[in-house]
């Protein structure tokens, strides 16, 4: 399964900074001018997961492989590019390809950045507005049928907390509907080369309840309709996997292995969180799965089996 979230936006948006930022490596150049991404970069973030840590600390395996969510960074748009403006064609034609949109809109304010099309001061009401307008216009003329979108506010560091910004928030909910988040672009892809201390230090220094990254990743997880679930290898390694909300034990097992799907005969089927509680009443956690099979509480599921969020599997095949 290869579903990908596009990061859209007029130019100098701040979307290759974003990208940067959620690819915790610099993959992409920025600068203070346009079309500085021309070729679309891609990045595989990983999904912060609380249980998955938690069912890791109760198996201690050797290897713990969170689930996935691709960003891809793409050109950035002006007026008219559904007519080939700027790289109008090369922006339409990647954007058909994604499955949902991250769309970065400028709202901080910075003479010093360039803005393609000012008809107001850039970062204000009406500039973040009509720039929302130029780049759904620009999509809709260029075939790009309405998909899911997260729309991401590059901001001032300084302005999380502010007033103006909320109210910015609830206007283009009312207007455009979809998730806002509020994210400091610059401030985030700094954290970058940070060390876990160095960069809690900064997000204290910022007087940041914490990054804003982790809930765009969460939320564009969601936007692409997905859950995890969980399989555990000999002990040795737990892995979360995504999977279309809906989906059956087939496609899960197919996910983990192709001879998985054609071979499957049942499959052993508890959730972390029943496991999890299982682990509290116990004293010692040997042999925790065969005290849970022992107890009823793993279930024994055929091929029609909807999986849910954070199941814990494990696929039965033949020969």
């Amino acid at each position: 399964m290869s579903l990908s979230v596009g990061i859209v936006g007029l130019a100098n948006a701040g979307k290759s900074t974003l990208f940067n930022a959620l690819a915790s490596r610099r993959l992409a150049e920025t600068a203070p001018r346009p079309f500085t991404t021309i070729d679309p970069h891609e990045a595989v973030v990983s999904i912060e997961d609380e249980d998955l840590h938690r069912l890791c600390d109760l198996i201690k395996p050797d290897k713990c492989v969170p689930a996935t969510v691709t960003f891809i960074d793409i050109a950035g748009l002006v007026k008219g590019a559904h007519k080939g403006e700027g790289l109008g064609n090369q922006f339409l034609a990647k954007i058909r390809e994604v499955d949902a949109i991250t769309h970065v809109v400028r709202a901080f304010e910075d003479p010093g950045v360039t803005h393609p099309h000012p008809s107001h001061t850039p970062g204000t009401n009406e500039q973040v507005i009509e720039d929302i307008e130029l780049v759904n216009l620009e999509l809709e003329l260029g075939g790009v049928e309405k998909k899911p979108t997260i729309y991401v506010l590059n901001i001032d560091e300084d302005k999380f907390k502010s007033e103006s910004v909320n109210q910015l928030i609830k206007l283009i909910e009312e207007k455009f509907g979809g998730e806002v988040i509020s994210v400091a672009a610059k401030e985030e892809e700094e954290m970058v080369d940070l060390s876990d201390v160095d960069k809690k230090e900064m997000i204290e220094l910022l007087n940041w309840e914490k990054s804003a990254l982790n809930r765009l990743i969460l939320e564009a997880y969601k936007l692409l309709n997905l859950v995890s679930f969980y399989t555990i290898k000999g002990g040795k390694e737990v892995h979360a996997w995504s999977l279309k909300k809906g989906e059956g034990a087939i496609k899960a097992a197919e996910r983990v292995h192709t001879d998985f799907a054609q071979k499957f005969i049942k499959a052993e089927v508890i959730s972390v969180e029943k496991l999890l509680e299982l682990r509290d009443q116990l004293k010692e956690h040997t042999n925790i799965w065969n005290i849970a099979r022992e107890r009823g509480l793993i279930k024994l599921e055929g091929k029609d089996y909807v999986v849910e969020d954070k199941d814990i599997i494990e696929f039965k095949i033949g020969a």
